[in-house]
């Protein structure tokens, strides 16, 4: 099983060593096949989701299977479980999720707000340092955009809040270590968005992880991720062509 799990682990480091090297990540590729030379917006944001599906939730899955630990998609696995008993996690009741929930999502349409009048004020400041491509501008994108936030947010989770988390766990024997080594992939595979983009992901990538820790349910924080994705590809656009009129 250690075994396993390192060749597994070694080949989920590979895959974000490999995007940050060549500064783009193997879904992009993926998205470059699907969607051809001169593919519509729509289009390549669909591309998107396929390649980081593919890349992030099919690989999880997979690998998954492999190690006989399936299960782990419904229930916190043991190692992370004392890995939040270890940090001093307190688990969070499903009753006391929807203040948690309602909290973080407040202080994320907070930020959304303060960055579109930042934007629309000219503070280059607190003014956004990646924008993404997908970022929808029209009507018809925004089906695609909802496809790439869904797909960023189960894809990711269970790739960097789960596998990865995992695996390094069963080969150092510490869930802790596996949830740093998680959080910090996921930092790193956002390279893409400069540092100021990287700070914000370590930040969100923290509020995920711990939230994870302390309620075991990997769809709450799937969820929450794709929404954090929804505000930033169409919510706050929104905002911003509102506040410019």
């Amino acid at each position: 099983m250690i075994g396993l799990a390192a060749a597994l682990l070694v080949a989920a480091i590979g895959m974000v060593a490999h995007g940050w090297w060549r500064g783009r990540s193997l879904a992009a590729l993926v998205a470059e096949r699907l969607r051809g030379p001169f593919a519509s917006r729509r289009r390549n944001a669909t591309a998107w989701a396929t390649g980081i599906f593919v890349m992030y939730g099919a690989t999880s899955l997979i690998a998954l299977a492999l190690l006989g630990r399936l299960d782990a998609v419904l229930a916190l696995p043991s190692e992370l479980r004392a890995a939040a008993a270890r940090i001093g996690v307190a688990p969070i009741g499903f009753d006391e999720l929807w203040i948690y929930a309602g909290a973080i999502g407040g202080g994320f349409a907070l930020g959304a707000l303060l960055v579109a009048l930042s934007a629309w004020r000219g503070w280059r400041l607190l003014g956004p340092s990646y924008r993404s491509p997908a970022i929808v501008r029209t009507r018809p994108e925004i089906a695609a955009a909802l496809l790439l936030s869904a797909a960023a947010g189960v894809g990711e989770e269970l790739f960097f809040r789960l596998l990865v988390p995992l695996l390094a766990a069963i080969v150092s024997g510490s869930g802790t270590i596996g949830c740093v080594v998680g959080w910090g992939l996921f930092t790193l595979a956002h390279q893409y968005q400069g540092r100021g983009g990287m700070l914000a992901v370590g930040v969100v990538g923290a509020v995920l992880g711990w939230l994870y820790l302390a309620t075991g349910l990997l769809w709450v924080v799937a969820l929450l991720h794709a929404l954090v994705d929804v505000n930033a590809l169409v919510v706050r656009p929104w905002v911003e062509r509102r506040l410019r009129r």
